[in-house]
C-alpha cells in the first residue's frame, strides 16, 4: 500500500489585537503540490501586511489516499 497526495490546503493563523482571542484562522485550498514552503511563508506575510496583522503560524494540510502498490 502507498499514499498518494490528492489535495492540499494551507491555514494562516493571524495575529491582531482586533480579535477577539487575538488570532484569526484562515485557510485557503488548492494549494500546488509542489509549493515550496517558503513561498507559502510569503504568502501569508503577505496577507498579514494588508491587514495589519502578524503572521502567527501557517501550517500544510494535506489529504493523502491510500493505494494498492504498483506491481
Amino acid at each position: 500500500m502507498n499514499f498518494e497526495l490528492t489535495e492540499q490546503s494551507i491555514q494562516f493563523t493571524f495575529g491582531n489585537k482586533k480579535y477577539k482571542s487575538g488570532l484569526k484562522n484562515r485557510s485557503f485550498k488548492n494549494v500546488s503540490k509542489d509549493a515550496q514552503a517558503d513561498a507559502l511563508q510569503n504568502v501569508g506575510k503577505a496577507i498579514a501586511g494588508l491587514q495589519d496583522d502578524s503572521l502567527a503560524d501557517a501550517i500544510l494540510i494535506q489529504r493523502r489516499r491510500i493505494v494498492e502498490a504498483a506491481e
